[in-house]
């Protein structure tokens, strides 16, 4: 890998956050390739933020000493070592990343088209703000923040303590947040923003007002849709009132706030193994589903869906027969299951070797593992063979067609997705009962079974997919 003794830094895989668990301060270190962590203390972070590629092993050491983090030149070589062997430390320049050369830029003319009939009621419950491995803030946000809650972590005078880079080697961009027992630091204790309260709406971060607002580009329309990773969008169901996922005055591009994230869909989209359709041709499909009525079992359609698209493509939205999925289908479904379960178990280890209890994403990893383990332990029999709320499901498979959420990853055929998204529901059904048989009050956040899959699964980088869990 190179000689430490020349300017060692965090590899790119690497991302730092800064945690306070039980009151105890530290950084975690979290390799993306491996998804193996490595907490240390704030003296040995204070040496990894100046191991930035640009120095020796003997100028990292007085830099960091500027900041607290003292150490021998030979202790420093033996702690670098030691992280270079696991793949967290490289050798070489620190070098921001290019911008990325994505498709060209959504026309500001481009029509939006907003999920009909859903308007958002906030529980205040802070689920979108706990569960995620950290929340964004922009340069401005940043400065924001500190402004109006200067007493956070003391981040008002000492930024570092209440925010680190997005990526460990990088030098500009999006910060952040430190986060406590598993929480964004400016949640008080009553799970309530702090910025919210000192300086209004317009003071949060961008994406924490646009949440759970998706915005895709099909190149017909902005498809704006509502991610079902908090309790409280399917809490809003049959609900009067409530938020607009975007203004009711919106009406194009350029009625959305400018960093808007925009997702693109791609021009051909792969529908299986060797069968492609076009944007245009998922955009009339999509439509066609939307429009149709909703299905009596989502978990029936979805797998149908996939079938039919096997055949012949994206050629009919007509609804599925309610029934359970055939039995050679339904051991296609349980392997994918069993190895999922793997990596469950041992995601659920390892959070309890350092996630406070209190940790909603702990609580959550735990809970999936145990909806997993009961599928495995039961068969398909393990959930209910009809929905616990079939509107609630109906909803999920709504949102997320009408989203274009099931063709964004050109590495994962819709067809796949189709599957994933009927076993997430699956794994839903699972958790409903166990989760209504815990034996003292859980987290509020918990009571929508599906929002827990859906958000633990994103929030923790899951995947049902083989070869990338």
């Amino acid at each position: 890998m190179g000689d430490l003794h020349a300017r060692p830094r965090l590899a790119d895989q690497v991302v730092a956050r800064r945690h306070v668990i039980d009151g105890r301060a530290c950084v975690v270190l979290h390799h993306v390739g491996s998804g193996r962590t490595v907490q240390v203390g704030a003296r040995e972070w204070e040496l990894l933020a100046a191991a930035d590629g640009t120095r020796d092993v003997e100028g990292i050491a007085l830099a960091a000493a500027r900041e607290g983090g003292r150490a021998r030149a030979d202790d420093l070589r033996a702690f670098l070592a030691q992280l270079a062997d696991a793949g967290f430390v490289v050798v070489g320049d620190a070098v921001d990343a290019p911008d990325p050369v994505g498709p060209a830029p959504c026309p500001p003319e481009r029509p939006l088209a907003v999920l009909a009939g859903f308007t958002l009621h906030c529980d205040g419950g802070g689920a979108c703000c706990r569960q995620f491995e950290t929340v964004l803030f922009s340069p401005v946000e940043v400065a924001r923040a500190r402004a109006t809650c200067p007493d956070v972590l003391d981040a008002g005078m000492q930024p570092r303590l209440g925010f680190l880079p997005e990526r460990a080697a990088q030098r500009r961009g999006a910060s952040a947040v430190a986060l406590v027992d598993g929480a964004c630091a400016y949640l008080d204790g009553a799970m309530r923003c702090r910025i919210h309260a000192a300086g209004g709406e317009a003071a949060k971060p961008l994406g924490c007002r646009l949440f759970p607002a998706t915005f895709v580009d099909d190149g017909v329309c902005v498809r704006i849709s509502a991610a079902v990773e908090c309790a409280c969008v399917l809490a809003s169901l049959g609900r009067d009132g409530g938020a607009n996922l975007v203004p009711a005055s919106a009406r194009t591009r350029e009625d959305l706030p400018a960093s808007a994230d925009i997702v693109r869909l791609p021009e051909t989209v792969r529908l299986t193994a060797d069968r492609t359709a076009s944007a245009a041709e998922l955009h009339a499909w999509s439509a066609a589903v939307v429009a149709s009525p909703a299905p009596a079992d989502a978990v029936a359609w979805l797998l149908d869906a996939a079938d039919r698209i096997e055949r012949s493509g994206l050629t009919s939205a007509d609804e599925a027969a309610a029934a359970p999925p055939a039995e050679g289908r339904a051991q296609d479904l349980l392997a994918d299951v069993r190895a999922f379960h793997a990596g469950l178990e041992r995601r659920a280890r390892e959070a309890a070797t350092w996630r406070s209890e209190r940790d909603f994403a702990r609580q959550a990893v735990t809970w999936l593992e145990r909806a997993t383990a009961t599928l495995l332990a039961n068969g398909l029999a393990g959930a209910p063979a009809v929905p616990l709320d079939a509107s609630r499901e109906a909803f999920y498979v709504r949102a997320a067609i009408f989203g274009h959420a099931l063709a964004l990853d050109e590495d994962v055929p819709l067809t796949r997705a189709l599957r994933d998204r009927a076993i997430r529901l699956l794994l839903a059904r699972a958790m409903g009962p166990l989760l209504a048989a815990a034996p003292s009050p859980i987290d509020r956040a918990l009571r929508e079974p599906i929002a827990v899959v859906d958000g633990t699964m994103r929030a923790q980088g899951l995947s049902l997919e083989p070869g990338r869990r």
